[in-house]
């Protein structure tokens, strides 16, 4: 069973500029991108998952997820920071405790359920590793998450924050999804990527 019902957040609100197309609605087998990612946080234990999403998805979004806690970034150009901060500010005008955030962007799917038990299990601010190579989800604590909410919506995360290091199984935690080549890896790695989420499912 998971540890916690920590709240979660999902960013998805990047204009995508690079890859040329939504990287939430990248498609991984039967489901997109987003689905996995609040699949991943739901079967975790998570509550509630909200996803911070670019206006132009929040239809196709909303389509695919219809019982989704959604908030959508106006200032996506921001960045990661301002996104984050849009998602802490929905949970807490919504009564959620901020103790234990859960973070994790829509395109950095290399990560499964057990790996956010992993985080959410520990204490103080938290990112995943895997063989020496850092990654996402990362968990912010109460401090964490007052950093960010002071900082400037523009300011790197990496650079508010000090996340140590938890050690989980995950072999494709350095898998990104920027652009049209880093898609076609991931088209590559399909199968052994949805027996590895398989994995995390648990009992």
């Amino acid at each position: 069973m998971p540890p916690s019902n920590a709240p979660a957040i999902v960013l998805a609100a990047g204009a995508s500029a690079r890859l040329g197309a939504p990287k939430a609605l990248v498609r991984l087998g039967s489901r997109t991108l987003i689905e996995w990612t609040h699949h991943h946080l739901t079967l975790a234990g998570c509550r509630p998952v909200v996803l911070v999403v670019h206006p132009e998805i929040e239809g196709p979004v909303r389509a695919l997820l219809p019982e989704v806690d959604l908030v959508v970034n106006h200032a996506f150009a921001s960045g990661r920071t301002g996104s984050l901060q849009t998602g802490l500010h929905h949970l807490n005008t919504n009564g959620h405790s901020l103790a234990r955030v859960v973070m994790a962007p829509v395109d950095r799917p290399g990560w499964n359920a057990s790996v956010v038990r992993a985080l959410v299990d520990g204490s103080g601010c938290v990112g995943a590793v895997h063989a020496n190579q850092r990654g996402h989800p990362v968990v912010l604590d109460e401090t964490g998450v007052q950093t960010v909410l002071q900082a400037e919506a523009s300011a790197p995360l990496n650079a508010l924050v000090q996340f140590e290091p938890v050690e989980v199984d995950a072999p494709w935690l350095g898998l990104n999804v920027d652009t049209p080549q880093q898609v076609e890896v991931l088209g590559g790695l399909v199968d052994e990527l949805l027996s590895y989420f398989a994995e995390g499912e648990g009992i």
